[in-house]
This record gives structure tokens, C-alpha cells and sequence, in this order.
């Protein structure tokens, strides 16, 4: 079990993120602007990162506000493009779209960080594509403007990923979260100063779904996020990561009324393949 722990982590980031897009989905839904939506779980994350480790803020060094910078910039692209392509989309196409970096990864760590994957990664990377094929083209293979976003976010997200897991090796897990959260609220705070601040009256769902995506679908996620990806391969996390679609299509099904075909099945079938590829070793030939 210690051995698989950072992937148990990711994994149930996963679970919780898949959540995440429901909560989106409503405030999207109740006349919240994609600026406003960010802002709003940004701030809450931050809220809530700050009080439970309000000791640790002075410890963040130099090194770990520069690298979590970096991450909170890509981290705010995708947001923008992923909760901007929510408005055009469903909740689970957008979610399968976001969600394939474990075919982005290996590339990115090949050609900046010269981290060759091996065989079985770039074939599981194949399955889990054709599999979000399944799940979220049409049945003319067609993609509309908000799957388009989505798919630019999963670039962004595939950045964030890859440079996670090389840039973080000697910094401290919570450290870089805290400042990845912070960056990104500052960065949607700016552009807030510029789209305006009106926004429809705070309910008690409306509180209750931005709590939900800021505390545990971004202060939780991204700490879980960040410690998993300390002891497993970005290459591997990023298909692991990938799950977070198939979460997100369950609770879209049961919370928002979305309906699954029998092509979102047999994707869902094969992304679960690719990720128990991705966990088996290449056998080298003797």
C-alpha cells in the first residue's frame, strides 16, 4: 500500500476533482461569469490554505514562490479556458477533454526535460486518447467551440503536470500548492479589476458549490496533487490524473441528469486499461 501511496493520493484527487465540474457546471448555470467563478474558488482555496497553515507561510523560500509562480500562471490558463468551455459544453465532455494530459505529458517531458517514456506509456497514452474519443466526439467526430477550449486547457494542465513533477523535487508539497492558489487568485483578481466586479446575489447553494470546488476541489486537490506526484512518474500521474473524467461523467449522470451512451462506456473501459498499463513494467529483452 506505502509503496502505491502516491498514486492512491492522485487517485483520490481524481475523485473529488470529478466533482469539481458539477459544482462549476451550477454556478455557470445560475448567470456567474467564468472570471467570477475562478475568483471565487481561488479565494476560498487561498482562505483555506492560509488558515490551516498559517505557520508555514513565512517558510516558503525564494525558490518555491518562483517554481509555484510559474505552476499558478499555467494553473490560471487553464482554468480560464476549461470554465469559459463549460459554458459551451457538457459537464462530462468537458471534463474527458481537460483530463487527457497522460497523452501530453510524455511528450512535453521528452522534449524539454529529454525524459524518454517508455514503450508502454506511449501505448497506454494511445488507449487513454481513443478512449476520451469515445466519451466525448459526436457522432460526425465533430468538436464544438467549448470542447475546443477544453482541449487548450488540457494543454495548459499538461504544462502544469509536467513542470510539477520536475521542478518540485526539492521543494515542500504544501509550500508549492499554497503558492500555486495564491498566484492564480491574484492573476483572476486582476482581470476582475477589469471585467467588473457585478455578479448575481450569494445563495446558500451558490455558497455551498463555490465551498465545494474551492475547498476540496482546489486547496485539497492540489495538495493531494502535488505530494502523489513526489513519488510517481508525470507520465503515470497524468493517466491516473485522467480518471477525473470518468468521475465527473458518474456524477454528472446521478447530480446534473447526464446521460452516457454506449460508446462513454467502452471509453471508460479503456482509459481503466491504459492506467493498469501504465503500472506494468516494460520486460526488457535478454
Amino acid at each position: 500500500m506505502m509503496k502505491h501511496k502516491g498514486d492512491w493520493l492522485l487517485l483520490l484527487a481524481a475523485f473529488i476533482g470529478g466533482g469539481g465540474f458539477i459544482s462549476l457546471k451550477y454556478l455557470l448555470d445560475w448567470g456567474y461569469d467564468p472570471f467570477q467563478v475562478i475568483f471565487g474558488r481561488f479565494l476560498t482555496a487561498s482562505v483555506c490554505m492560509c488558515l490551516v497553515y498559517c505557520k508555514r507561510l513565512k517558510r516558503i523560500t525564494k525558490e518555491e514562490w518562483r517554481v509555484g509562480s510559474i505552476l499558478g500562471a499555467l494553473l490560471a490558463a487553464m482554468f480560464l479556458l476549461m470554465t469559459v468551455g463549460l459554458q459551451y459544453t457538457t459537464p462530462s465532455v468537458n471534463a474527458f477533454l481537460v483530463n487527457i494530459p497522460a497523452v501530453i505529458v510524455p511528450f512535453i517531458c521528452w522534449g524539454v526535460f529529454r525524459q524518454k517514456p517508455n514503450r508502454n506509456c506511449f501505448l497506454a497514452a494511445g488507449m487513454t486518447l481513443f478512449g476520451v474519443c469515445c466519451l466525448s466526439l459526436t457522432a460526425d467526430f465533430r468538436l464544438d467551440f467549448g470542447a475546443g477550449l477544453s482541449l487548450l486547457a488540457a494543454v495548459a494542465f499538461s504544462l502544469q503536470m509536467a513542470f510539477l513533477g520536475n521542478l518540485t523535487k526539492d521543494c515542500d508539497s504544501v509550500h508549492i500548492a499554497i503558492v500555486e492558489n495564491l498566484s492564480t487568485l491574484a492573476v483572476m483578481t486582476v482581470i476582475l479589476m477589469f471585467t467588473g466586479w457585478d455578479m448575481p446575489p450569494l445563495t446558500l447553494p451558490a455558497f455551498g458549490n463555490f465551498f465545494y470546488a474551492g475547498a476540496f476541489c482546489t486547496a485539497l486537490y492540489f495538495v493531494l496533487q502535488s505530494i502523489g506526484q513526489q513519488s510517481t512518474a508525470p507520465n503515470k500521474a497524468a493517466i491516473i490524473i485522467t480518471t477525473e473524467s470518468i468521475f465527473a461523467a458518474v456524477f454528472s449522470a446521478i447530480l446534473y441528469g447526464e446521460r452516457m451512451h454506449f460508446r462513454g462506456y467502452l471509453g471508460c473501459a479503456v482509459i481503466f486499461a491504459a492506467m493498469a498499463l501504465a503500472e506494468k513494467p516494460v520486460q526488457e529483452r535478454k
